[in-house]
């Protein structure tokens, strides 16, 4: 492969430059729809943050967590269970309509107690312990909580908190006096927020447009206009790039970092990503093929430094158990839940009598970087422990309890489980919490039962105290150790590829693969731009 491209960068014509305040972007994936509040992927996590705001913003270049004024200028945590915030003056919407407490209620409300089914999950994650909103005055918002509340800053930081215009997307579709399912719908192909990027064209899945919005309450966007684009093959990527058809390109993997690096007027940037790449047994304890036993041995017998090695150079960071450096006090690398144990595997297999076991594995060719590399690897694996693994290239998943389907028995998947917020609930709970989006699509049944599960969960959901709130975490991993359910494999060291005059990179206190293209996030000496 790398001869292929170094072929190919020495064949391009290095010419052409963007126009002046423009960027060209091509990405991998591109989404097919906008809506923060029901998106959680991580192909749409790369299009909100430059054209849509929550009430506070998280510094993105901070991996600690440090808030700032957002569409809310002031806030206070005046008790356990309440929260006030000042809602900033002067705010406009792309439409432009003036942003009024009534916006910020009636886009909160909708993610409290949403009627949008697409919304619910992300509601039962982000909001199910938010109780309600009063409105002091005009500038004055309180928010409560059912139980004392650890996260609402977090929360209120989150892309599933950005605000939306109610009279423009009310008027969308049906009674322009009531808020509909079918507003939504429209909303995705029509979005608006309040942002330096409004969207003047929305492709699904193929091309967005971003403009700079003159109107906006802070500091002005960089560039007049970015263009993203989405180029699915990884050749044609890197063929943009070296062409100076586009700036920036999406998806690099570290086989391919050297072709752009060693190109004059090209360079590389990436990082460890706040992700982890992991894989999952469908169906919980619904199927008859795979047993706890079974997903034991498979567990056991992947041996992760290896893949590290072989797919990341060694970049990429192998955990003990599901957490993040960027926890602070709750980061827990003492806790082992996953381990590499080859002669326990086997064993397993033979008391089970589990040799011979055939299961398919679902990937997509390209959603993850090296995702179907390593399935491959992982199928050599499993095969030294007698288990075979028929892999099952798809490029979309299938609908739950069909072939290749979330929560479908007796099958295997890859899949991510992003930082949403610097917090295990904002990783590990958004997937596993017993309203988290494997619980809820049946990845896991877990052997103790739910309501032990729920009460295991709550425990530690809203500990206030380190140590315990710790404590409370180590027994949720002791349970997935018993269980088995996934196997976290690594977080990724992902890449970009660009011109070598631009001044960007991912930034660390960012959800993952956000491009961030605001005033002060990006350089670009071409364009005159300074971060």
């Amino acid at each position: 492969m790398t001869k292929l491209f170094a072929t190919s960068v020495a064949l391009a014509l290095i010419t052409g430059v963007a126009s002046a305040q423009e960027l060209n972007v091509a990405t991998a994936n591109l989404s097919a729809y906008i809506d923060p509040g029901a998106d959680h992927s991580n192909v749409g996590s790369q299009f909100y943050v430059n054209a849509m705001e929550p009430l506070l913003f998280k510094d993105p270049t901070s991996e600690e967590n440090i808030f700032q004024p957002g569409l809310a200028t002031s806030w206070e945590i005046t008790s356990p269970t309440e929260m006030v915030l000042t809602i900033r003056a002067g705010v406009k919407f792309h439409n432009g309509e003036d942003m009024t407490m009534e916006d910020v209620v009636w886009s909160l409300e909708n993610m409290i107690t949403p009627g949008y089914p697409a919304r619910i999950e992300r509601s039962k994650e982000f909001f199910g312990n938010i109780k309600g909103l009063e409105i002091i005055d005009d500038v004055t918002l309180k928010i409560m909580a059912e139980k004392p509340e650890p996260l609402f800053e977090l929360i209120m930081a989150a892309q599933q908190g950005m605000i939306l215009p109610k009279d423009y997307t009310m008027g969308l579709s049906g009674d322009p006096m009531a808020t509909e399912e079918s507003d939504f719908i429209a909303f995705r192909q029509a979005p608006v927020g309040t942002g330096p990027y409004k969207y003047s064209e929305f492709t699904p899945e193929t091309r967005i447009i971003w403009e700079r919005f003159d109107d906006y309450w802070g500091e002005k966007a960089p560039y007049q206009t970015v263009y993203v684009r989405r180029i699915p093959e990884l050749a044609a990527r890197i063929t943009a790039l070296v062409n100076n058809e586009v700036d920036l390109i999406t998806n690099v993997p570290p086989d391919q970092l050297d072709v752009i690096n060693s190109t004059p007027g090209f360079k590389t940037a990436g990082g460890v990503t706040p992700l982890f790449h992991l894989m999952y047994f469908g169906g919980g304890e619904k199927g008859s093929i795979i047993t706890p036993e079974l997903r034991k041995a498979m567990v056991l017998s992947v041996d992760r430094d290896l893949l590290n090695e072989a797919l990341w150079g060694g970049q990429a960071v192998v955990p003990s158990t599901h957490t993040y450096p960027q926890y602070g006090a709750y980061y827990t690398p003492d806790i082992e839940t996953f381990e590499y144990n080859l002669d326990e595997a086997k064993k397993i297999v033979a008391e089970n009598d589990l040799e011979g076991t055939t299961l398919p594995f679902y990937t997509d060719p390209v959603y993850y970087t090296n995702g179907l590399l390593a399935a491959q690897a992982m199928q050599e694996m499993w095969r030294e422990i007698g288990i075979n693994i028929e892999l099952k290239v798809v490029t979309s998943w299938n609908d739950p309890g069909t072939p290749g389907g979330w929560g479908s028995p007796d099958q295997i998947h890859n899949w991510s489980n992003p930082m949403y917020f610097a917090d295990p609930h904002g990783s590990f709970g958004k997937m596993w919490a017993p309203s988290g989006a494997g619980m809820t699509r049946g990845l896991w049944d877990p052997s103790i039962g739910m309501d032990e599960w729920t009460k295991l969960y709550d425990a530690f959901r809203f500990e206030t105290d380190i140590a315990a709130r710790n404590a409370a975490y180590e027994v949720l991993m002791a349970e997935v150790k018993k269980d088995a359910p996934f196997l976290v494999l690594y977080q990724p060291y992902e890449s970009w590829g660009m011109r070598a005059d631009l001044d960007w990179s991912p930034f660390p206190g960012h959800i993952p693969y956000v491009l961030d293209f605001r005033a002060g996030y990006i350089g670009d000496e071409k364009n005159g731009i300074s971060k």
